[in-house]
């Protein structure tokens, strides 16, 4: 069973050491340790959307889930905005090589059916004594999830079943019989048909016995 979560960490598995961040790609689970060095990866996945795959048999889902990928450069500033125009060339590069370490990469594709989009939009560098500027990619990964992924089915040993059979064609048309096996099948005498509260076939099979 694959999860978001799952594919966050594969993701950040796959980039780290690809892009011009190096090492530094950080994770939900890891944005505590980031030491404040650029070029950075974020990796979140802040949207999931699970749709139902038919009304009949155990619930199935394909699922997509969003994962962001926040990439950030900093850069010292320069005369006519040069920096900004060195940081929005250093996150073009990043962009690219998030691409080619991401898509079709075989850890992430095993536990995909598709990747079925990627959106990038660049923020607008912010000027100050250095030039701070970002990229966030979000990229759809769409895979599946069945039963198994959710409420967990407790499975019991059969040890035993037994068939009692009270007829409809085979009736006593006036006697009232106590315990009987179907009491809310039987007609209450005087009677025309059946069940009338016998026992009047069966069968049992016990399943704890080894030939």
């Amino acid at each position: 069973m694959i999860t978001t979560s799952d594919l966050r960490e594969l993701t950040a598995a796959a980039l780290k050491g690809q892009t011009l961040a190096a090492d530094r790609v950080y994770s939900a689970r890891t944005w505590a340790t980031w030491s404040g060095l650029y070029p950075v990866i974020l990796l979140a996945s802040p949207q999931e959307d699970m749709e139902g795959l038919g009304r009949a048999g155990a619930p199935q889902f394909t699922v997509t889930t969003t994962l962001r990928v926040v990439a950030r450069v900093q850069v010292p500033e320069q005369a006519n905005n040069a920096g900004a125009a060195q940081a929005q060339l250093l996150l073009e590069q990043i962009q690219q090589q998030v691409k080619r370490a991401v898509i079709n990469n075989p850890a992430l594709m095993r536990n995909l059916q598709q990747i079925p989009f990627v959106r990038s939009h660049f923020r607008e560098p912010e000027e100050g004594a250095r030039v701070l500027a970002e990229l966030v990619m979000d990229i759809g990964m769409e895979f599946y999830q069945g039963p198994e992924a959710f409420y967990p089915q407790e499975v019991v040993d059969l040890q035993q079943v037994s068939i009692t059979n009270d007829l409809a064609n085979v009736f006593d048309p006036s006697d009232t019989y106590p315990n009987p096996p179907f009491p809310n099948a039987v007609h209450p005498a005087p009677r025309n048909s059946g069940p009338d509260g016998r026992t009047e076939g069966g069968l049992s099979f016990d399943f704890t016995h080894t030939p």
